[in-house]
């Protein structure tokens, strides 16, 4: 190796050793570049995704159809004080809800949530990101399993817990053909 490279090497070292040392202790002050949105952006993101997403079942009015889509309006798991049962039922579904933990942020899942909470006859306070976080780190390897509600399971149909077990099916409990 010549002095000259020897040179250029402690050079650019000493290069990315002092912009080093200076730009340290500016990460260290530095702030997000997403502050979290106030309440009224949140509404405003939340009814957004709730009118391009949520209002196939759950209905314009938020009362679902009777039967087969759970209300969100006036009661239900929209507006227990703890948020955390709703919270993870959008994130992971149940009954025949499909799953969003993969299609959106803890913000936009916090936005649509406190949405829901805060429209039509429902008064609850509003979820944060944070508490989105929570459950999403808390019950991603642990599902919360639930049975179908009473109210997705058509009328004339037995619940399904109390179905015939397939396997045990004989001839005679064989419907014809």
């Amino acid at each position: 190796m010549t002095s000259r490279m020897r040179t250029r090497i402690v050079a650019l070292l000493s290069i990315v050793g002092i912009t080093l040392l200076v730009s340290i202790p500016l990460l260290s002050n530095a702030q997000d570049a997403t502050p979290e949105m106030t309440e009224e952006q949140m509404i405003q993101r939340g009814a957004s995704i709730y009118y391009t997403v949520c209002v196939a079942c759950h209905q314009v009015d938020g009362n679902g159809v009777p039967g087969i889509y759970l209300p969100l309006n006036k009661g239900g798991i929209a507006n227990l004080e703890d948020p955390t049962l709703f919270i993870y039922t959008v994130l992971y579904g149940r009954g025949g809800m499909p799953r969003f933990n993969s299609t959106y942020s803890n913000a936009d899942i916090a936005s649509v949530i406190t949405f829901v909470r805060q429209e039509w006859d429902n008064n609850s306070a509003p979820v944060t990101e944070a508490e989105v976080a929570a459950v999403r780190d808390n019950y991603s390897a642990t599902p919360i399993v639930s049975p179908t509600p009473d109210a997705q399971i058509p009328e004339g149909q037995n619940h399904p817990e109390q179905r015939q077990d397939p396997s045990n099916a004989t001839p005679a409990s064989t419907p014809s053909s």
